[in-house]
């Protein structure tokens, strides 16, 4: 159980009338519990589609007042909360949401349903401006890299320059290093379900991934395991390959064989494929993976960064 409330009430800033954060209660992709090894479609499709239930909190009272029901529907019908850190306001909502409809209107096509045009219309108008965050989500696997994606953030721009400055500044090293100092003023870290968020100002994508390449092949720090979900009564492991994993899947299949287990592939469409298998010796698969990506150059891909992504609230 993940429980964000108390930190990221610190975070929310109700400067104007209007001001409001964004929430949502949805069924998380990866909390499929994909029984007999196929996807529940309720879990998968668009923001939208997989939302239980969405929420405009426009006060800290009103944000405290909800707490109760919000933890209450997570753990009734397994699904998460999130809150989108970047602030919208009420007359920028309704702004978008006119335009859409007028949009719609002028085209002479299908129209969609109200409520998706009030969800986009919210997703879509973040007024944090000069305040606005990125979200850099860290799972298990990128936590031992914690300390050198910071220090790969502080040499892209602008954080360089606000680095640089802050250093300038300090006539004497402040309590844990400089490093320390500036990523406590500058960066909020929110705990998931399988690693953090890092809140960060924006900075240079591209420089990040040169560096972060860089990294990876110097240090031949490979793409992980696809993502498993084991079912140790009937004794299988349901493996998710999406993304890059996709043209590896045959690749991956054989590996699993040539450890000693049965391996199927199932395409459940163009973007996911699943390979049920035996469960096998972890130890053992993850060397002959590690060894396969190595001759493959399979690289462990960059931490992924949303401009605007929601961040955890609540998960049970």
């Amino acid at each position: 159980m993940v429980n964000n409330f108390d930190q990221i009430e610190k975070l929310l800033k109700f400067e104007k009338k209007d001001d409001c954060y964004y929430v949502q209660l949805l069924r998380r992709q990866s909390d499929d519990p994909m029984i007999d090894g196929k996807p529940d479609p309720a879990y998968h499709g668009n923001m939208h589609s997989r939302s239980l239930k969405d929420y405009l909190i426009s006060s800290i009272e009103q944000f405290r007042d909800l707490r109760k029901e919000m933890i209450t529907l997570c753990d009734t019908f397994n699904v998460r909360a999130y809150i989108r850190l970047n602030k919208r306001n009420y007359k920028n909502i309704s702004t978008k949401m006119l335009k859409q409809i007028a949009d719609q209107i002028d085209s002479g096509e299908t129209y969609c349903s109200p409520y998706h045009l009030i969800a986009s219309a919210i997703g879509s108008t973040c007024q944090a401006g000069k305040a606005k965050t990125w979200i850099l989500d860290l799972d298990a696997e990128y936590l031992p890299h914690k300390d050198i994606i910071y220090q790969i953030i502080l040499q892209c721009e602008p954080v360089k320059t606000m680095w640089e400055e802050y250093v300038k500044n300090y006539a004497d090293m402040p309590e844990g290093g400089w490093v320390n100092g500036f990523i406590k003023q500058h960066f909020t870290e929110i705990q998931t379900k399988h690693g953090i968020h890092i809140i960060s100002r924006t900075f240079n994508k591209q420089a990040f991934a040169m560096a972060w390449n860089k990294y990876c092949v110097e240090n031949h720090v490979t793409a992980p395991l696809p993502q498993v979900k084991v079912d140790t009564e009937k004794g299988v492991s349901h493996w998710s390959l999406t993304d890059k994993y996709l043209k590896h899947a045959s690749h991956f299949a054989y590996i699993l064989q040539s450890s000693g287990v049965t391996a199927t592939i199932d395409k459940v469409d163009k973007n996911k494929t699943i390979i049920h298998s035996g469960i096998c010796d972890q130890h053992a698969l993850e060397d002959a993976w590690h060894t396969y990506c190595l001759e493959n150059t399979f690289w462990m891909k960059q931490p992924d960064m949303h401009k605007d992504n929601p961040s955890v609230l609540y998960c049970p």
